[in-house]
């Protein structure tokens, strides 16, 4: 389960975030007499550098049979108490989101490790946010143009199966860009991008959603003889995550959800002047309309398929 890379990205997140004593405290919560400088043949007056420390210590617990029991131990120290002290680990949503690649999340309900079918199943915490803390995410707030009307014009069983194609045309666009679906209501839905990778894959992800919304309307709209239409609002901002998204609350989710319905127009994107501040600038010049919305400036592009024109 927990490969090479894993044990030692496991190692350096202990040798970072932790003392020698926190990490000989943890050493004797799994071992009895625990001590590093007897497994490294030194005096105890030497002094012995995390690193070394750390080293011995997930050394010793592969030895011993008890890797899975230390990841699981590290994964749920952070942000508790050892020694006295609040613990803050370094590195751990890397270290947590390389696991998910692998098949493997750890469930903080549970406090297990799950196995899950990578092809099948796409994690809303990408197998590394933990609830109740706040991160910094891209959210996205995708719509429909003119839902209530096409309903009323075609037949609703005939909507609602276009608008699933819809729905796994965008779930595919965003799982290539590390992204996620948090909510989907058939008509439109939350996009939730993490920034720790590349700010711009939300910017490329949403282009591409529109840019390419000609295609899907020939190929799984055709039924129908209108286009179906997308508006997007984007903001960035610290977001506190709950893996039941549906109690996730945020100014964040509320301004790109404001910048769709009320800011983008049909086929067309808004972005906050935030966003726009950190993308890439080659980005930035698509975006070539700039006016204030509710007391913050905003960016915005509209795509015209048939002049092929922002």
């Amino acid at each position: 389960m927990f490969d090479i890379t894993l044990v030692k990205d496991l190692t350096e997140i202990i040798s970072k975030s932790l003392t020698f004593n926190d990490i000989e405290a943890m050493g004797n919560y799994f071992f009895k007499n625990y001590s590093t400088h007897r497994l490294e043949n030194v005096m105890n007056s030497v002094t012995i550098s995390t690193f070394t420390a750390a080293n011995c210590f997930v050394r010793e617990c592969e030895n011993k049979n008890k890797i899975e029991e230390v990841f699981k131990f590290v994964i749920e120290l952070d942000e508790n108490l050892l020694n006295g002290r609040k613990v803050k680990l370094v590195g751990l949503e890397n270290l947590l989101y390389r696991l998910s690649r692998t098949g493997v999340y750890f469930d903080f309900n549970s406090r297990k490790f799950v196995k899950f079918d990578l092809d099948k199943k796409i994690l809303n915490n990408w197998g590394a946010l933990k609830d109740g803390k706040e991160y910094q995410m891209i959210i996205a707030s995708v719509d429909i143009c003119k839902n209530s009307e096409l309903v009323k014009k075609f037949k609703q069983s005939l909507m609602e199966r276009i608008y699933y194609r819809l729905w796994d045309y965008i779930n595919r666009k965003c799982s290539y860009y590390n992204g996620v679906i948090w909510s989907w209501a058939g008509d439109g839905g939350i996009l939730a991008f993490k920034t720790d990778k590349d700010i711009n894959h939300a910017i490329n992800c949403c282009l591409e959603i529109l840019f390419s919304l000609p295609l899907f309307n020939i190929f799984h709209s055709k039924e129908i003889q209108e286009d179906i239409q997308l508006r997007e609002g984007l903001d960035i901002g610290n977001v506190k995550f709950f893996s039941d998204t549906g109690r996730i609350v945020s100014d964040v989710i509320n301004y790109a959800s404001h910048l769709e319905k009320l800011h983008a127009k049909p086929n067309g994107i808004s972005i906050s002047s935030e966003l726009y501040n950190v993308i890439n600038p080659k980005l930035q010049k698509l975006f070539k309309h700039k006016e204030t919305f509710e007391n913050r400036l905003a960016y915005s592009l509209i795509y015209d398929f048939e002049k092929a024109v922002l």
